[in-house]
């Protein structure tokens, strides 16, 4: 009787250990699918696709010469230079992720030539792995610091300009307040719709981006922390420099709905430097600003400029 009271105690615990067995089987299934597709998403997002450059500045009856130029890396990177007279000022464009220098959801001609008017050379330049310019990933404002960089060391050795202003968007925006805060040459930065920190920006846009679950999101987060795909968003954080930075023009412009960055990463930034003006207006969504609100937009662009020369 013993004997045949211990078997069916035997078999539910070898039933147990093959229920184990199988779920942690498919447990390990499951994390390593997750990893996949979070490395997938990681893997795009730093490869997205080129887009050609479909119109030329002397189209829209700007002078124009096309220049080349190292990154402070070493990558060619390409771009227009729009003179304006005999001027030593120059504002430089930094374009947003996944376009380029002319592929903008605005007349950015039109703005080009507000800046010309004000007496002001304009550098327009694509980002590594975007346009023509080379390099074959792109890291959303980390490596992207070395393009900018570049441009600002050309506009000074090879154009002598003395008098340097910065604007960029969404990722050319974040950007520019990296490297411009960063440079003492540069006298002001004007960022339409940057990230304050490109971490926790990511988890907050990625079912946004994505159309994914946010868990999947927090998944890739953590993958982002192995750095093997040299995708490292906790050091781009341009809240830090942003809060040590007291001795330069910055204006930041963010539409209150836009959808892809949140205002919110634009109002931690003006809390952690008053001395920021923050333009939000009701109108627009992501770098939508100036193609809904031309005119107002212009006029805080010429009266920022006329501030940065005093």
């Amino acid at each position: 009787m013993e004997q045949h009271a211990v078997l069916p105690v035997r078999q539910r615990q070898n039933r147990w250990r093959k229920a184990a067995f199988v779920g942690s089987g498919l447990g390990i299934v499951a994390a390593n699918a997750f990893y996949g597709l979070s490395s997938y998403i990681i893997w795009r997002a730093m490869h997205p696709p080129k887009i050609a450059l479909k119109k030329h500045p002397e189209n829209y009856g700007i002078r124009t010469e096309e220049v080349q130029f190292s990154s402070s890396d070493g990558l060619s990177l390409k771009g227009w230079w729009m003179p304006a007279g005999n001027s030593k000022k120059v504002v430089v464009f930094s374009h947003a992720y996944g376009l380029n220098r002319y592929n903008m959801p605005f007349p950015i001609f039109d703005l080009v030539k507000v800046f010309q008017s004000q007496g002001y050379n304009v550098l327009m330049y694509d980002f590594r792995n975007a346009g023509e310019s080379d390099g074959n990933e792109t890291t959303i404002a980390l490596k992207e610091q070395l393009d900018l960089n570049g441009a600002i060391e050309f506009v000074k050795a090879e154009k002598n300009m003395d008098h340097i202003v910065l604007i960029g968007w969404s990722m050319g925006a974040s950007t520019s307040l990296l490297a411009g805060c960063m440079n003492e040459d540069v006298k002001g930065i004007i960022a339409d719709s940057p990230f304050a920190s490109l971490d926790s920006y990511v988890l907050d846009s990625f079912q946004y981006w994505t159309k994914l679950p946010r868990f999947i999101g927090r998944v890739s987060s953590y993958v982002t922390k192995l750095n093997f795909l040299g995708f490292k968003p906790h050091l781009v954080k341009p809240i830090e420099v942003v809060r040590e930075t007291r001795n330069k023009k910055m204006m930041i412009i963010h539409a209150k709905n836009d959808p892809a960055i949140s205002c919110t990463e634009s109002e931690r930034m003006k809390l952690a430097n008053e001395g920021i003006d923050l333009w939000q207006p009701e109108m627009g969504g992501h770098i939508e600003a100036y193609r809904l609100n031309k005119q107002e937009y212009e006029e805080r662009v010429i009266s920022f400029l006329r501030e940065c020369s005093y």
